[in-house]
């Protein structure tokens, strides 16, 4: 018996270390461990990252104010041209005989017009004459006049007879209505001359007329040939030959030029949150995904005040200029802009991750487990709210110290989408911060926890 209970003994011992033994190696094996990442000093560049569509910096839509029928097309898609070249030219039979009309309504207005200049000029010699006979009529008047002063002295002194001086003053009576009828002949020749002159003016302003309607007819001439005002590259074309163009209300579109593909612009629309950090001259990077390993370099030029407000957002247009030798940017491109909008020299930073991290007992109430999983993965975490990313936030991150997590609370400055600032907080160059956990599964493999929202 006694052996039997040394036996039983030593049997219930060695269970008993056995149990010991595997419960510590479960307990090892199932305590969490971290990912961490160390406290640095780094610089970080603040950055704007927004989507915006590559356009030329200056694109002229080309139209015509005439209407009429294409009759010749001499540019295409993609054509290089020069400024004054011919793009297309419409059919100039209606405008050749408009201008000819025109031309032979100038002539009969200035022949008019010539007309009535002579007449002025032949009135103005009947007024020259009608004053000489006005002039001698008056002469005439005076010596009667005088001739009758003296007779009145003689037939009172008996010397002539009074027939004589009868006669004398009907001669007087008849020179002063000579008189008075050459000055009603001039008065009319003036009337006259009046006249031819008003005909003469409404000649000279028929003219200017007929030249106006001239000038009009030769310029729609002019316009029947379509030219470019640019050098530059035809962007569109909307015309065919044979196709028939009306600018009765508006001017029509038939040709949409780039002045040039190595200059081009990136309108972009930016959140009013970030447009306070914008300055002209900033640089900016711009990607483009027909080219996804290629950065462009550009600089803001313009921020405009005009703002924009869809669904009550509300967005700012800053356009931001390309210069690109190989032309490889193309009008109506996506492009990826990322501005630079500030720079932090060797500051205290942290990873984003390390800000998101929370241990797995304080992400209890995000996540409950998967049903029918027994020991696998925590399933059904919920999306983390938007991070506190403002400089100057609160937030809490945590550290490992001697194995085991510690909150540190921090204020934090900028980031650069990788690492933040860390401008105040009871952390220091080389500690360690957690930026993830792993937990062990049922078959004693490991897994990353995705990492929580961090606190204020």
């Amino acid at each position: 018996m006694k052996r039997i209970y040394i036996i039983a003994g030593i049997i219930v011992a060695v269970v008993l270390v056995a149990w010991a033994i595997i419960s510590f190696a479960n307990a090892k094996r199932s305590a969490p461990r971290y990912l961490t990442a160390p406290v640095t000093r780094a610089n970080i560049d603040a950055v704007i990252q927004e989507t915006g569509t590559v356009n030329p910096v200056n694109e002229v839509q080309v139209g015509t104010q005439v209407s009429g029928t294409i009759s010749s097309l001499n540019v295409d898609y993609n054509s290089i041209v020069h400024k004054g070249q011919v793009l297309a030219t419409l059919d100039p039979t209606s405008f050749e005989a408009a201008e000819a009309q025109a031309q032979a309504a100038v002539m009969s207005a200035q022949a008019n017009e010539s007309a009535a200049q002579a007449t002025v000029t032949q009135m103005g010699a009947s007024v020259q004459s009608a004053q000489a006979n006005y002039k001698k009529a008056l002469a005439a008047q005076t010596l009667a006049q005088t001739t009758m002063t003296r007779d009145k002295q003689l037939v009172a002194q008996g010397y002539i007879a009074q027939s004589q001086y009868d006669t004398d003053a009907a001669a007087l009576r008849s020179a002063i209505a000579d008189a008075s009828a050459a000055h009603d002949a001039v008065s009319a020749a003036q009337a006259q001359q009046n006249a031819s002159a008003h005909q003469a003016g409404a000649s000279g302003a028929q003219v200017a007329s007929a030249q106006g309607q001239l000038q009009q007819a030769s310029y729609n001439l002019q316009r029947a040939t379509i030219t470019s005002p640019i050098d530059g590259i035809v962007v569109s074309r909307a015309v065919s030959i044979g196709q028939t163009v009306a600018a009765s209300f508006q001017t029509p579109t038939l040709f949409v030029i780039a002045s040039s593909l190595k200059d081009m612009q990136v309108d972009v629309s930016v959140d009013e949150a970030d447009v306070g950090q914008l300055a002209v001259g900033q640089a900016a990077s711009i990607t483009v995904p027909a080219y996804p390993n290629t950065t462009f370099k550009g600089t803001v030029t313009q921020i405009r005040v005009n703002p924009t407000n869809v669904q009550n957002v509300v967005t700012y247009d800053t356009i931001v200029m390309i210069h690109d030798e190989s032309s490889r940017l193309k009008p109506g491109m996506t492009a990826n802009v990322t501005i630079a909008v500030s720079r932090r020299n060797n500051v205290l930073a942290v990873p984003v991750a390390a800000l998101l991290y929370k241990p797995q007992g304080a992400r209890q109430s995000q996540t409950q487990s998967a049903p029918g999983s027994s020991g696998s993965f925590t399933a059904g975490v919920a999306t983390p709210p938007p991070t506190a990313g403002a400089p100057g936030s609160r937030v809490v991150v945590w550290a490992l110290s001697q194995k085991r997590p510690k909150p540190v609370q921090v204020v934090i400055g900028m980031s650069d989408g990788s690492n933040f600032e860390i401008r105040s907080g009871d952390l220091k160059e080389g500690d360690r911060v957690i930026i993830g956990q792993l937990q062990s599964r049922s078959g004693g493999s490991t897994t990353p926890f995705a990492a929580g929202p961090g606190g204020r």
